[in-house]
């Protein structure tokens, strides 16, 4: 038997999932869930201790009625749920999956003229939330990224050095250049309802200019080359730096398009080198794990803290190279080597 969810499906079922109160609603669901992934019957009813009749059961329902098999009244089922029947439920996750949608009084516009029910933004968003729905910032997306070169590069490529890495038959560092500007920008902060909380700002556009190559096992070891600009020649220094940290065996850096990467002189001199460089596809940012690196950085010194002179940043910004081992547990709960697909194809 084989079931494929939407998107829209698979997280109403997901929500619902953590809601059940009692065994069965949840093994109900689960089974769902579960031949959605592709797992079969067999194996399902033994992972679960039910019968494959009850599996056939479950899922036969669901086809029929949708998250109304598994519902109970409101009055039953620990928790109200709303205006909305199963099916519109599932309507507006997937109108949600589809648009955008900036304020609440949009969404309840969209359903007063969808389903012809009328909601509060209060009782709106609470709804939201019990769907699984939270208010976010949006994510960037290169629209030239391609999923399967991505998935490619992935499976064929990075997942070898990787497990190449952490066998310590090779180093493996994920290489790329930032320049963190001498401008404070404002950013998210926990403060007191009602106030604002006043960050001061400068008006320069100084930078500082980093070269940094990250070790991708150990998430607090990182070469850095500071410099007046990132080229062939830093890139070169920043090299050195690898191979001499790892004077035996292999060294692959992982590293985007940049042209300093494949300048000639760069090239030549790599080709008598033990350090490899690896490309990434084009437009695939998230499969770099310096990136999140910097995000780091942005969040600890730059964007949460106000520097009168760009000496006093860049000190505080090269002070932060020599205290990542205080950083540690943080840093290595971010830069685990999961990598998330972008692909420039919006979901339907």
């Amino acid at each position: 038997m084989e079931l494929s969810l939407s998107p829209a499906e698979r997280q109403a079922l997901r929500t619902l999932q953590g809601r059940c109160g009692e065994r069965a609603d949840y093994v109900a669901v689960t089974v769902v869930l579960l031949l959605d992934k592709g797992r079969s019957v067999a194996s399902i009813a033994d992972d679960l201790g039910v019968s494959v009749a009850t599996v056939y059961r479950y899922t036969r329902a669901y086809q029929a009625q949708g998250l109304a098999a598994f519902r109970k009244p409101d009055t039953q089922a620990g928790g109200y749920w709303g205006l909305l029947t199963s099916a519109q439920l599932a309507h507006l996750c997937q109108e949600l999956g589809r648009h955008l949608y900036t304020d609440c009084r949009q969404i309840a516009d969209w359903l007063a003229l969808t389903c012809q029910v009328q909601y509060s933004v209060s009782g709106l968003t609470d709804l939201l939330h019990r769907l699984g729905f939270s208010y976010k910032l949006t994510t960037a997306v290169p629209c030239e990224a391609d999923a399967a070169r991505q998935h490619a590069f992935l499976a064929d490529t990075l997942r070898p050095l990787l497990a190449q890495a952490e066998a310590g038959t090779a180093a493996v560092y994920f290489a790329d250049a930032a320049h963190p500007t001498h401008n404070t920008r404002a950013t998210h902060v926990w403060t007191e309802t009602g106030k604002e909380r006043p960050l001061l700002t400068v008006s320069g556009r100084e930078r500082v200019n980093l070269n940094a190559a990250l070790n991708a096992v150990v998430a607090t070891e990182l070469y850095l080359d500071e410099t007046d600009c990132v080229n062939a020649q830093s890139t070169r220094r920043l090299y050195e730096q690898l191979l001499e940290a790892h004077p035996q065996g292999p060294v692959y850096v992982v590293c985007d398009n940049a042209r300093y990467y494949k300048n000639k002189a760069l090239t030549t001199w790599l080709v008598d080198s033990r350090l490899v460089q690896v490309f990434l596809p084009p437009y695939s940012p998230n499969l770099n794990l310096i990136e999140r690196f910097w995000k780091f950085l942005r969040q600890k010194i730059i964007n949460t803290a106000f520097y009168r002179t760009k000496g006093a940043f860049r000190m505080a910004v090269l002070d932060f190279f020599t205290r990542l081992d205080e950083f540690g547990p943080e840093l290595a709960s971010l830069l685990t080597r999961n990598f998330h697909i972008l692909d420039a194809q919006p979901a339907s």
